[in-house]
């Protein structure tokens, strides 16, 4: 398997996320299951996890009461099943990130990342780039989605159990990222890994406090880029 091929395969990140509520092999009933799922998603969005309750993911699912209750033996259960729905759909733009960081060096005709960085002097600023796209159209078109890691996160602080769900999901993230610094041939991916995703996340949270417009783009592009050149620089002094 090629290294793009492992980059983009996600059969492991998968059954790191799990859902805990009755299931059913019904294609109908499974599409209300998820329709309540998202409902309870937007609800946390406009209200925070404690705004999940059966009467009103129901009401903003518009389906019958019993039907949460069907689905979710409890609230806990409702709550932990939501954060997976939102940790799947993360993964997915996780991946999506991954790919398009990748991509530049993606036709470097088996090059390793040091050789195809030696052939072209703009490749990291091509690569610093693509992140900086990719954190401001996360900011300016999927701000509902970082609204609810924002609420999810602050709820681990005070749920033992959604705080073993977030571990989960933190894992995964982290290794799609360490995967891609290893490739990048960082000679410590986990650690780096650990600092953009830190970088990454303070950049998303401030970018919630302003209006998308107010949003300092050349910051943000000046901050990714000194990131990635501190990393690439330690790679090729190693």
């Amino acid at each position: 398997m090629s290294q793009l091929a492992e980059l983009s395969s996600s059969s492991a990140q998968k059954s790191a996320v799990k859902y805990q509520g009755r299931k059913t092999s019904r294609a109908g009933s499974e599409q209300r299951r998820r329709l309540i799922l998202e409902a309870a998603l937007r609800i946390v969005i406009r209200e925070g996890v404690r705004g999940i309750r059966h009467r009103a993911v129901a009401k903003e699912a518009d389906v019958p009461l019993a039907a949460t209750t069907y689905y979710f033996k409890d609230i806990q259960e409702l709550i932990s099943d939501t954060f997976t729905l939102y940790a799947e759909q993360s993964l997915e733009v996780v991946n999506k990130f991954a790919m398009r960081l990748y991509e530049p060096i993606s036709g470097g005709e088996g090059k390793s990342f040091i050789e195809a960085m030696a052939s072209a002097d703009d490749m990291s600023e091509i690569i610093s780039d693509n992140m900086t796209e990719y954190v401001i159209e996360q900011i300016t078109e999927h701000r509902d989605a970082l609204i609810a890691e924002q609420a999810f996160r602050y709820e681990a602080i005070l749920s033992p159990h959604l705080r073993q769900l977030g571990q989960v999901h933190k894992v995964a993230l982290m290794q799609k990222l360490t995967d891609l610094l290893e490739i990048m041939q960082s000679p410590n991916p986990a650690a780096d890994a650990t600092i953009v995703i830190s970088v990454l996340q303070r950049i998303e949270y401030e970018g919630l406090l302003v209006e998308p417009e107010d949003l300092d783009k050349v910051a943000i592009h000046a901050t990714l880029s000194r990131l990635l050149n501190l990393i690439l620089n330690s790679t090729s002094n190693t």
